[in-house]
C-alpha cells in the first residue's frame, strides 16, 4: 500500500524515520533524476554519486526537512544545484566545460544555498510557464542544450526564427527578474544569456 502514496505522504513518513516509504521516494524518482542529470553532466558515474548523495541527504536532515514547493521541482533543484557545485569544486578547464563554466562562475558569484538557487528557479518556471506555448517549447529545449538547429528542426521553423523566440524570451525575463531581484539582476540576466545563447 505505501507505494500508493502521494508525495506528501511519503515525505510525512520519512520524517518519521519510515525507511520503506524512503525507498518508495527513492524509487519513484531515481530515473528521472538520472536522465536529467546525464543531459546536463554527461558522465554516468558522477550523476549517480551526486543523486546518491541528495537522498542521502533527504534522508540524514528527515526530521527537519521542509520542502515548500513540489517534490518533483525540489529535487530537480536539488540535482542542478549539485552539478553546479561539482563543476565548482572540481575546478574543471575552461577548455572542458566551454560556456557551462561561465555560467557556473556567474552563479558562484550570486547564488550561495540551495534555498537561493531554488527560489530563482522557480521565479523562472513561473514566468516561463505563463508565456505562449512556442516561446516556452524554446526555452525548455535551450535550456536541455540543444541547438538553434536542433531546435528549429524539432519545431519546423527557421533558425533565424528560434534566435527571435530566444531573444524575446530574454526580453521578458529581464523585465521579471529587475523586478523581483534588484540586486542580482545584472548577475542572472548574464546567466540567462550564456544559458541560452552559448
Amino acid at each position: 500500500m505505501k507505494n500508493l502514496m502521494v508525495d506528501d505522504q511519503l515525505i510525512k513518513a520519512i520524517r518519521m524515520g519510515d525507511s520503506a516509504a524512503f525507498d518508495i521516494l527513492f524509487d519513484r524518482y531515481w530515473k528521472k533524476l538520472y536522465r536529467s542529470g546525464l543531459a546536463r553532466l554527461r558522465d554516468a558515474e558522477q550523476v549517480q554519486d551526486i543523486i546518491q548523495e541528495i537522498f542521502i541527504r533527504i534522508w540524514e536532515r528527515r526530521e527537519s526537512l521542509e520542502i515548500n514547493t513540489s517534490l518533483e521541482s525540489y529535487l530537480s533543484g536539488a540535482l542542478k544545484f549539485s552539478i553546479i557545485s561539482h563543476f565548482r569544486s572540481q575546478k574543471l578547464k575552461e577548455q572542458q566545460l566551454g560556456e557551462a563554466l561561465k555560467r557556473v562562475e556567474l552563479l558562484e558569484e550570486s547564488i550561495h544555498n540551495l534555498a537561493d538557487y531554488l527560489l530563482l528557479e522557480q521565479t523562472l518556471e513561473e514566468a516561463v510557464n505563463a508565456m505562449p506555448e512556442m516561446l516556452k517549447q524554446v526555452y525548455l529545449m535551450r535550456s536541455d542544450n540543444l541547438t538553434v538547429k536542433e531546435i528549429a528542426g524539432k519545431l519546423g521553423i527557421a533558425d533565424q526564427t528560434v534566435k527571435n523566440y530566444i531573444s524575446e524570451v530574454l526580453r521578458r525575463l529581464r523585465i521579471i527578474l529587475a523586478k523581483k531581484y534588484p540586486e542580482g539582476y545584472l548577475t542572472y540576466i548574464a546567466v540567462l544569456f550564456a544559458a541560452l545563447h552559448n
